[in-house]
């Protein structure tokens, strides 16, 4: 063949092949930087989804220590109603034992207007001291001097004998 038709292939071939080859290129480039785009796509993405997750995770924290102050504050419920609940009793209980002082005060009231009652009040009384017995309490109990204060009115005479053998 002739050298020139051969030259004239062998340019059109290497021709082709850097056309092919450029468009390759060109293909391949355009290919890596939708990767890179990707990339940098999915790594913004990885760290929004890292933000939330810390954000979650704060959250379900605050919502934990809200979910204890909430049980503490029922805990603390329940303990104020059984108190209210105690203090109501006591004081229904004081009322009653009121209402029946306050009968008894007026009985009272009625029985010491009347002379007559008045006087049997105080016989019984009188009765009372007499049947029970003296308690420890009353009397000098041996001592002459009690808290700096004599024991028995007027003088006392003290004396003293030898014992005999």
């Amino acid at each position: 063949m002739n050298k020139w038709t051969f030259k004239n292939i062998l340019v059109i071939l290497l021709i082709t092949t850097t056309a092919f080859s450029t468009i390759k290129y060109l293909s391949e480039l355009k290919l890596r930087h939708r990767l890179q785009d990707s990339l940098l796509k999915a790594q913004e993405e990885i760290t929004a989804l890292t933000q939330e997750k810390q954000n979650l995770l704060q959250e379900l924290e605050k919502k934990k220590k809200l979910k204890d102050y909430l049980r503490a504050s029922i805990n603390k419920i329940a303990r104020l109603f059984r108190d209210k609940s105690m203090t109501q009793a006591n004081l229904e209980d004081t009322n009653a034992k009121f209402a029946v002082l306050k009968a008894e005060n007026r009985q009272l009231k009625a029985k010491l207007n009347s002379i007559v009652e008045l006087r049997k009040a105080i016989r019984e009384l009188k009765a009372r001291k007499r049947n029970t017995p003296a308690s420890p309490d009353e009397g000098n109990l041996g001592f002459l001097i009690k808290d700096g204060q004599p024991t028995i009115p007027g003088k006392v005479k003290i004396e003293v004998l030898s014992a005999q053998n």
